[in-house]
């Protein structure tokens, strides 16, 4: 059972939490996941962190290995990359087999969306231009002509 919400004097971690800190979030747990592990708050692997300074550089670690081997893949799948694979035959055979995969146009738009947000940003930036004191002004004068225009009653 969980600790209690604001616990963070709970006194329950031992040393060898540092080690299994690390190869769960090398599963890609998050402090949640954590916290839901060790039966405890996430305040309190928070709490840890600070006390136990081996235990938040595991954490660290661990994290940012499984982002690098996610980014790594990542990047090969955007660039095209060689995989081996085993083919079992319909007499049994195993058979090594070479296949390319080409370059994946969503992995490269995504790869550089998160790396060069200055040139690959998804948002268009559309200017009006106007009077400087009523930047719309020109869209104020085509809806002003339309009322004059038009009948007061409904058609």
């Amino acid at each position: 059972m969980p600790a209690p919400y604001g616990n963070l004097n709970n006194n329950k971690y031992q040393p060898e939490y540092a080690q299994q800190a690390y190869k769960i979030c090398l599963l890609g747990a998050r402090d949640r996941d954590l916290a839901d592990f060790f039966e405890v708050h996430r305040d309190t692997i928070h709490h840890w962190g600070k006390l136990h300074p081996e235990f938040e550089q595991a954490k660290r670690n661990g994290k940012m290995k499984a982002d690098a081997e996610v980014a790594y893949c990542l990047f090969q799948r955007a660039v095209g990359t060689t995989i081996k694979k085993q083919r079992v035959t319909l007499k049994g055979e195993v058979i090594d087999t070479v296949e390319e995969l080409p370059a994946d146009v969503r992995a490269m738009e995504f790869w550089l969306k998160c790396r060069n947000r200055q040139n690959w940003n998804p948002k268009q930036h559309i200017q009006l231009s106007g009077d400087a004191h009523h930047p719309l002004a020109f869209l104020l004068e085509e809806v002003e002509k339309e009322a004059e225009e038009s009948s007061a009653l409904p058609r």
